[in-house]
């Protein structure tokens, strides 16, 4: 995200296009407005949850039924949540229709770069990552290695209980 926001701003510094007025005779933004900057995150953000959902998360179809559904419906979602922010940008006339648009596509693009980037380069440094001392004391966990990882969690808590439940058996009133 950090990596966005930085091209958003060495964007604005570049094109330099100022915002539209809201009225006539109104003080001018004093920021550029392209590309737009929340067009571009919900961009990235759009992109890279759908890449994640279709991409990395596998389901095991018979342990939750309509799972593949979901996917569907979290990608749904989340391109509705997109457009809904970039037409109140244009609503509110924060930003012309190109200034959107650019920011959207700057963000998809970056987006599914950053998504390549973890997936191919980053990723498989993941466990390494995890084992770290730092992260092992802030409970930091790699699931990279789990196809499902709810339904692992879930296993494993349930599995846990019941090793306890034999372990402590409850005083019975």
């Amino acid at each position: 995200m950090f990596v966005n926001e930085a091209t958003n701003q060495v964007l604005k510094k570049i094109i330099a296009q100022p915002r539209p007025s809201r009225t006539l005779g109104a003080v001018q933004w004093s920021e550029y407005g392209m590309p737009s900057a929340h067009s571009q995150f919900v961009g990235f953000f759009t992109i890279f949850i759908i890449l994640l959902f279709y991409v990395r998360i596998k389901v095991v179809t018979f342990i939750i039924p309509f799972a593949k559904l979901w996917k569907h419906v979290i990608a749904a979602g989340t391109v509705v949540v997109a457009l809904t922010v970039c037409l109140s940008r244009h609503y509110l006339r924060y930003h012309t229709a190109n200034q959107i648009v650019v920011g959207l596509l700057v963000g998809c693009l970056i987006g599914g770069l950053w998504f390549i980037l973890l997936e191919k380069f980053i990723g498989p440094y993941f466990p390494i990552i995890a084992s770290l001392p730092v992260c092992e004391m802030l409970l930091i966990k790699d699931y990279s290695l789990i196809p499902n990882a709810l339904w692992c969690e879930y296993h494993c808590i349930k599995a846990e209980m019941r090793t306890r439940a034999k372990k402590y058996i409850r005083p019975q009133y």
